[in-house]
């Protein structure tokens, strides 16, 4: 196991996905300012940040987890989905620490994050092969 590079990748993809979050609203703020041309409406952008974040959130991590998974898994010579899988379970992790309250929806994204990182083994394993 490479238990580096899955603690690597598991705490990336959350981050990579924060700081795409965190760019959309900064987009979106910018909007506010040209539309207003001056400072925009904070509680607009408050608003707008938590729905994007909370809406998103799991859709983006469970989207990003498949091709950093296959990166992180290409070189691996043996078991590539076995350490997609835990690369998903440390994705998943992450994301629970971050907030996450325990509800159907969070372990639903928990199940798919973790497949995710299983189809990116997968998918290494294929294209290694080929």
């Amino acid at each position: 196991m490479k238990w580096a590079r899955i603690v690597l990748v598991g705490i990336a993809v959350p981050a990579a996905t924060l700081l795409l979050i965190t760019l959309v609203v900064t987009g979106f703020a910018f909007k506010l300012a040209f539309e207003a041309r001056g400072a925009p409406d904070q509680i607009r952008i408050g608003q707008f940040a938590a729905y994007f974040g909370r809406s998103y959130w799991s859709v983006l991590v469970i989207l990003a987890t498949v091709p950093a998974t296959r990166w992180a898994a290409r070189r691996i010579p043996a078991s590539r989905a076995l350490h997609g899988a835990l690369i998903g379970v440390v994705v998943a992790g992450v994301g629970l620490l971050l907030g996450s309250t325990i509800s159907v929806r969070t372990i639903l994204a928990f199940v798919l994050t973790v497949a995710a990182g299983w189809l990116g083994g997968v998918l290494a394993a294929r294209a290694g092969s080929a």
